[in-house]
């Protein structure tokens, strides 16, 4: 049984938003968010029209002009999102969540080999990304006057993106996918050396957010710092000609103790 085949796919009806990973969206209300039952946030639910009971103000997306579509699939009976080529595009579930209390990120992502054949195109790689998006509990002085004047604060502070991909090759049996982390500010941090034939198998991933903060921001405290948003999307710029446009799956995602 290979998980992978779509039974069923809706697009995304998300109302977009221009903001994203590099422009603030302001804050919304607190009840606008998901907030964790015993120990856990199942991110990949509530999605406006592909279940029974949507929350539309618990979701957040970016598509410019230029990014691929981002579509609800259903594989089998689980819920997964598709991010089609050329990609950029991105997708988040708002959350109240402490990084101390809350701090594991655990998903499953698939990458489609077919993307990484038909030569390297216009050089950028080509994967799936978890964004993770940080807000202190202590606000600057700055935002306390922008509050007195009715402006809305800053929905997020800090954000991270963790990624799988690689560049494109000649023949997508020979393209090599890596994984790694990478802040705002551009600096990126390897968590898995390229290799071979990742794409194309299912790979259950878990990662412990409060270490991955303290490794961008060393001297910040974790303790004060909560997760307001986990967002995903994916990233390959445009494709060879002939290249299916899906780049992979994500599902089964969840913040936990």
């Amino acid at each position: 049984m290979k998980k992978h085949i779509v039974i069923a796919a809706v697009l995304l009806v998300l109302a977009a938003c221009s903001s994203g990973p590099s422009g603030n969206a302001p804050a919304p209300a607190q009840a606008t968010r998901a907030s964790v039952v015993d120990g856990t946030i199942r991110l990949l639910d509530r999605i406006p029209g592909a279940q029974s009971n949507p929350a539309p103000e618990q979701w957040w997306t970016r598509r410019q002009a230029n990014e691929g579509p981002l579509t609800v699939v259903d594989l089998q009976g689980t819920l997964a999102i598709r991010p089609d080529a050329p990609g950029g595009s991105i997708m988040a579930r708002r959350v109240d969540a402490s990084l101390a209390a809350t701090p594991f990120l655990r998903w499953s992502w698939y990458l489609e080999p077919s993307v990484f054949g038909g030569g390297p195109g216009t050089g950028q790689e080509r994967g799936l990304r978890m964004v993770v998006f940080f807000r202190s509990v202590d606000r600057p002085f700055s935002e306390r006057l922008a509050s007195w004047a009715f402006v809305e604060p800053a929905e997020y502070d800090h954000w991270v993106e963790i990624s799988f991909g690689g560049f494109g090759a000649a023949r997508a049996e020979m393209a090599q996918q890596r994984k790694w982390t990478a802040d705002e500010s551009g600096r990126r941090i390897v968590l898995r050396e390229p290799r071979a034939e990742q794409a194309g198998n299912w790979h259950v991933e878990a990662i412990d957010l409060n270490e991955l903060y303290k490794r961008f921001w060393p001297s910040g405290d974790p303790a004060k710092m909560r997760i307001v948003m986990v967002g995903l999307g994916g990233f390959s710029g445009p494709v060879p000609d002939g290249v299916p446009g899906a780049i992979g799956y994500i599902s089964e995602a969840y913040l936990t103790r």
